[in-house]
This record gives structure tokens, sequence and C-alpha cells, in this order.
């Protein structure tokens, strides 16, 4: 089969198709099913493994196509018969595929009797276990992970001490521009209280490479259900009403500006699971950024651009956190799809999250050690003045005169032993 030259190139065109196919279904099996575009790439797959499964014993063939090129390949290597490198990389790769096609043969087997939507919803199932199951990692792990970013920006966080022990939270606070916050806001949580917020992110975070990271740092895609599972858990919460619009703010939004249109679903979520809402705010990362131009991202959400940033030294500068007074959302009696007790609760939580973005405004207005060149500035100068009052307080002069009186005196006996001659 494998005698000429012809036959080798077919084997090899083989693979390359079947491992270019099979890349396409690992990608549909490992994304996100919280991202967009699962559903897409389940269908597609669904569509293309259909007609190769309704083809009988082409699936055998191919395997067994595989099984033989790797013998062949390997047969030759090991007698000696061919030690071309293309030989070597060509039995390993029949191998790898063979193993690797027959495992995703099976997953496309299940995909086939499940159907598109059995298959993603036992999915959400494995999720909502995943979330449930979360452990959050370590204070020290998480001290290493910020040390970079802490070594540049510095936090100020106020009202700490309004944060109610032993209940569950649901934090609710301000997008700042490109989300540069959050992962402090949840560091000097963590850190100063002991809790580990579960992050409530946007759908396309999980479309991105990022997606993963944001999984494994404990955030959840922001749907209703997954916000259900861990309010149900009793675990630390925190969303960001104004979402991607706030990351993604325009040049043209005043920076800190709410913009949470018309949405009740955070305040819906706290009146069924009964959850306290803690409102927070966050200000100083859009101080320290300028917006050089917007680009829009229409196609994707309408209203969205992508704003290109720019900073410099002198204008990196702390960020501050406010947390304010516990809103109840137990007198509600969890009738959360009563639309005049949802918007109550969203208006009350707006309303302090503004407050507390005036008052950090105030804070950082009159904090003298606001921007990182000026706190370097003054942790210089006190470290000259600390060495020219070291170094000038030692006076050589007075030192000498001062021990002077201590020196032994030495009488002179020359005058008694001298004799006078006649």
């Amino acid at each position: 089969m494998f005698g000429n030259m012809s036959a080798w190139i077919i084997a090899d065109a083989s693979l390359a198709i079947v491992n270019l196919f099979n890349c396409f279904v690992i990608f549909c099996h490992l994304h996100p099913v919280a991202s967009p575009l699962k559903r897409i790439c389940v269908k597609h797959m669904h569509d293309v493994v259909k007609p190769v499964h309704s083809i009988p014993g082409l699936d055998s063939a191919l395997l067994l196509m595989f099984f033989a090129v790797a013998c062949k390949a390997g047969h030759s290597v090991y007698d000696g018969a061919s030690q071309d490198i293309a030989m070597i990389v060509r039995a390993i790769a029949a191998g790898y595929t063979f193993t690797i096609t027959s495992l995703l043969m099976k997953l496309s087997e299940a995909l086939l009797k499940l159907g598109v939507e059995k298959m993603l919803d036992r999915e959400r199932e494995l999720e909502k276990i995943d979330i449930v199951k979360f452990k959050p990692p370590s204070i020290k792990a998480l001290d290493i992970l910020m040390a970079p970013m802490k070594s540049i920006l510095r936090v100020d966080a106020v009202g700490l001490e309004n944060i109610p022990p032993n209940t569950p939270h649901f934090f609710v606070m301000n997008h700042s521009l490109h989300g540069i916050e959050m992962p402090f806001f949840i560091h000097t949580l963590y850190k100063e209280k002991g809790i580990f917020a579960r992050g409530l992110a946007d759908h396309f975070h999980f479309a991105t490479p990022n997606g993963p990271i944001l999984t494994k740092m404990g955030a959840v895609d922001g749907t209703r259900e997954n916000v259900d599972v861990l309010m149900e858990s009793k675990q630390d919460v925190l969303v960001y009403p104004g979402g991607g619009h706030e990351v993604m703010k325009h040049s043209s939004v005043p920076r800190y500006e709410l913009l949470w249109k018309e949405r009740l679903g955070f305040a819906r979520l706290a009146i069924k699971h009964g959850y306290p809402i803690l409102p927070c705010a966050a200000v100083g990362t859009e101080d320290m950024l300028d917006t050089l131009m917007d680009i829009p991202l229409d196609f994707a959400r309408k209203g969205l651009s992508c704003p290109v940033v720019m900073t410099h030294p002198g204008k990196v500068q702390k960020i501050y956190f406010w947390f304010g007074k516990p809103i109840s959302t137990k007198q509600y009696k969890g009738d959360f799809s009563n639309d005049d007790f949802a918007r109550e609760v969203r208006d009350k939580a707006k309303a302090a999250i503004e407050g507390g973005i005036k008052e950090l405004q105030e804070r950082q207005a009159n904090d003298p050690e606001r921007f990182l060149m000026d706190e370097y500035t003054a942790w210089l100068k006190k470290a000259f003045d600390s060495a020219y009052q070291t170094i000038f307080s030692f006076s050589p002069v007075s030192s000498f005169n001062s021990d002077a009186g201590n020196v032994p005196k030495i009488e002179d006996k020359s005058s008694n032993s001298t004799k006078k001659v006649d």
C-alpha cells in the first residue's frame, strides 16, 4: 500500500485534513459554554459530523489507515530502512491522529445522540457544578499575582467597617475604564476582610483568550441562572450594572458616570434571595488615562466602542475604593417580579454609589500623596533629610574640644633633673 511516493502523499494529506478537523472539534468542545460563539460552533460541528458518520464504515476505514501508516512508518524507522526525519514525524503524527480521532469520534457520537440543545444543557449543568465547587486561591498566591501591579498602583480604601460579618454580600459598584480597578478591588476585599467576591462577567469575555483566566479567578457568566446558583450556595457576588459600556466608555462620556440605563436585573436577584446590597465605588483609574480615539464596535454590540488610551508616569496615581452601608432587601419578601420594588432598590444603590464617587473625588483632591511621582518624591525627600541630619549633626571640632579636658596632663620633670654647673 505504501510502496510508492504517491501513497505517502495521500496518507500525509489525510493526516493534515483530519488533524485540522480535529482541532475544530476540540475547539468546539473546550470553548466555554458561556461564550456567545459556543452555540454556533456546536451547531456547525453537528452539521459536519453528521454526514461523516452517515457514511457506513468511513470512520473505521480512517482509523485503520492511520494505524497502518503509524505501523509502516514506525517499522521503517525501527529496521533502519529509513532514517529520514519525515518518516519519523509521519510515524508520530499517525499514532497521535489515531488516538485523538478515536476519542473525538466518541464525543461526536454523543453529540449526534443528544442533539445540539441537550448537549449545551448538559454542559450548563456541569458549569453550575463547577461554580459551586470553585475554591478561591490562597491570599499568598493572590499577593504574588498582584505584586507587580501593586508596586505601581497603590490602593486607598474607606468604609470597610460597613461590611456586615457572617452574611453573604452582593457588592454593586461602578466599572472604570478598561476595568483596571477590578483585580485591586477583589484583592483588597480578600486581604482586608477575608471575602472573595465572585465577579459577574460579560458574555463576550468568554469568547476571548482571557475567558479561562477569568474563570480560574472565580468569575462567572453573568446570567440570572448562574447568579441563582451563586446565591443559593451563599457566595459573595460582585456585579457591575454598567457592564461593557462602562468598561469601554466613550471619550464623550464624563468620567465615572454610571451607564446603567434601566437595568433592574441585579435588584431583582437581590430581592429574590434576600441579599443585602453593599454599594461600592471606585475612583482613580479614569484620571490616569487619556483617550486618543474610539474604535466603533457596533458590529459586536450596538453603541459600543473601544477606547484607545495612553498615560505617562506623571498621571499614575492611587486607586480609591469606597464601601457604603448595606441596603436591605428582606422587606420586599422575595417579590422580585414587582417592578416598583426592583426600581426602588436600583435607585437606592445608584444614589449611594454616586455619593460614594463624589466622596472619593474629594478625598482624592486632598491627598498629598495621590500621584505616584509625588509619593516617590516625598519618600526621596524624607530619605535625603534623614541622611543630611545624620551627616551634619556630627561636628569633629566640637567633638575634639569637648574631649580636650579629658586628656591627661604629663608632668614636666626636666627642671628637677638639671644640675647646676659651677
